[in-house]
C-alpha cells in the first residue's frame, strides 16, 4: 500500500514538473487560442522610451486603451484612445472590418481610409496601418489566435516562477524574441534585441500581461523601449452579431485615400491674429514671470524642448541673430523649455548654460502653456506685437522667418518720416 501512495506521489510529482515546462506552457496557451472562432478583450498598454545620443536625449510615456473583438473569418473592431505626455492631446484610433471592407478612422482628423477587407484575421492583423498600431509583444492573444506557431517568434522560454497577479495564478515566463519578428517592429533598428516577459493564467492559458524589453540601436541613438500590456477582460468565444463590425461614416468625416495631418499638425497656426493668451511660468531664478509682463515689447515666445535636435540648432541663432541684434529696441526673446520627462528645471538650466543663452527662459514642467497654445511640435515660435497680438506662428527652426516678422512689426511701429 505504501508502495503505490509513494508510487502516486512520484507521478503527481512528475506531471506537475511536466506542467510546468515552459516549452509545453507556451503550447498550451497557443492550442487555447488557436481553437478559438472569435475573441474579445480589453487592455492597458504603456509605452515607455529613453533615447540618448548626437549630445541629446529623449523619454517619453505613452499610454493607451484597448478595446477589440474578432471573429473569424476576418471580421475585427478595434478602438485605441492613447495620450501622450510628450505632446499635448489624446489620439483616438477607430478600425472596423465587416468583411468586405476595412475601414480606418482617426477622429482627431475627422478623416476615415478605407480600403478591401483581406480574407482572414490573419491578413487583416498584418495590414501596415494596424500592424502599426499594435507593436506591444511580438506574441499577444490576438497573434496567437491567428497563428499559434510561436516558435517563429520567440525562443528560449523560460519559467522564472509561478506567481499571483492580482486574485489570479499565473506562471512567469519569458522568452528571446527572434531578430526577424524584431525586424517587423522596429526595422529601422538592425542591432535591436528584445526579451519578452509573459504572465500566463495557471488554469485559463490565457495571457493576462505582458512586457516587452527592446534595446534598440540606429544613426547614434541608442535607447531602451519598453511595451507594457495588462489585459483587463478576455472572454472567449462571445457571441458577436454583425452589428458589432458594421460601419458607417459619421457625419463631417471625410474618406480619404491617405491621412493627411497637415488639417491639425499645426494648429498653433490658427492662432495668427489673435490675443496672445496670458500665463505664468517660474524663470530659471525661481521667479514668476507672466507673458503680460511684456506688453508694450514685440516677444519672440520660443517653445522648445531640451532633446530636441532642431531646437539646439536654433538656439544660439535666437540668442546672436535675434536676442542681442534687437534687444535695444523694445525686442525680447522668451524661451518656455516644455516636454521634459524627468527634473524641467535641471534639464532648462542645462540647456541655457549649454547654448550660453542669456535671454528669460521660463520652465513649462506641467506641458501647459503647449497646450494653451496648441502647440504640436517644437520647436514652434510666436511672435506678438506690442499689443499682445499674435502676428506670426513659426513652426520649425526658421530664425530667418523670425527676423523677417520682426523688421516688418519695427517697420509698422516706426511713424512715417521717423528713423
Amino acid at each position: 500500500m505504501k508502495r503505490f501512495a509513494w508510487a502516486v506521489a512520484g507521478l503527481s510529482l512528475y506531471a506537475s514538473l511536466q506542467a510546468q515546462n515552459p516549452t509545453q506552457i507556451l503550447d498550451r496557451v497557443a492550442r487555447t487560442y488557436t481553437q478559438l472562432q472569435s475573441l474579445r478583450v480589453e487592455s492597458q498598454m504603456t509605452v515607455q522610451m529613453a533615447t540618448r545620443g548626437g549630445g541629446s536625449e529623449m523619454k517619453f510615456t505613452t499610454r493607451a486603451t484597448l478595446q477589440a473583438s474578432m471573429q473569424r473569418p476576418n471580421l475585427l473592431r478595434m478602438t485605441i484612445v492613447a495620450t501622450s505626455k510628450s505632446s499635448s492631446g489624446t489620439a483616438t484610433i477607430r478600425l472596423f472590418s465587416d468583411g468586405k471592407q476595412v475601414s480606418m478612422q482617426l477622429d482627431e482628423l475627422k478623416q476615415v481610409m478605407q480600403q478591401a477587407a483581406p480574407k482572414t484575421l490573419s491578413e487583416l492583423l498584418q495590414m501596415g496601418v494596424i500592424s502599426f498600431l499594435r507593436p506591444t509583444a511580438a506574441i499577444d492573444p490576438a497573434l496567437l489566435m491567428m497563428d499559434g506557431n510561436w516558435r517563429k517568434l520567440v525562443a528560449n522560454p523560460k519559467l522564472v516562477q509561478r506567481e499571483r497577479l492580482g486574485n489570479r495564478p499565473v506562471y512567469k515566463l519569458t522568452v528571446q524574441v527572434k531578430p526577424s519578428a524584431l525586424k517587423e517592429i522596429f526595422p529601422a533598428s538592425p542591432d535591436g534585441k528584445a526579451t519578452q516577459t509573459l504572465w500566463i493564467g495557471v488554469q485559463d492559458n490565457l495571457i493576462w500581461k505582458s512586457e516587452m524589453t527592446v534595446s534598440v540601436a540606429s544613426q547614434g541613438m541608442r535607447g531602451t523601449v519598453r511595451f507594457t500590456e495588462t489585459y483587463t477582460r478576455q472572454e472567449k468565444n462571445p457571441k458577436l452579431t454583425p452589428a458589432t463590425f458594421a460601419y458607417k461614416v459619421p457625419a463631417g468625416y471625410k474618406v480619404v485615400d491617405s491621412f493627411s495631418f497637415e488639417a491639425s499638425a499645426d494648429t498653433a497656426e490658427l492662432l495668427k491674429g489673435k490675443p496672445a493668451e496670458d500665463f505664468a511660468l517660474q524663470s530659471l531664478e525661481g521667479k514668476q514671470v507672466r507673458l503680460a509682463d511684456y506688453k508694450g515689447k514685440i516677444v519672440v515666445l520660443n517653445l522648445f524642448a531640451h532633446w530636441c535636435g532642431p531646437c539646439r540648432r536654433e538656439a544660439p541663432e535666437l540668442e546672436k541673430d535675434i536676442w542681442q541684434a534687437y534687444r535695444e529696441r523694445e525686442v525680447v526673446v522668451l524661451g518656455v523649455a516644455t516636454w521634459a520627462q524627468d527634473n524641467p528645471q535641471q534639464r532648462a538650466e542645462e540647456f541655457a548654460r549649454e547654448f550660453k543663452l542669456s535671454f528669460p527662459v521660463l520652465v513649462d514642467a506641467e506641458n501647459k502653456v503647449v497646450e494653451q497654445y496648441q502647440v504640436g511640435g517644437v520647436p514652434t515660435t510666436f511672435i506678438i506685437d506690442k499689443q499682445g497680438v499674435i502676428r506670426e506662428v513659426v513652426v520649425g527652426a526658421d530664425v530667418a522667418k523670425i527676423k523677417q516678422t520682426i523688421e516688418t512689426l519695427l517697420k509698422e511701429a516706426t511713424p512715417q518720416g521717423g528713423s
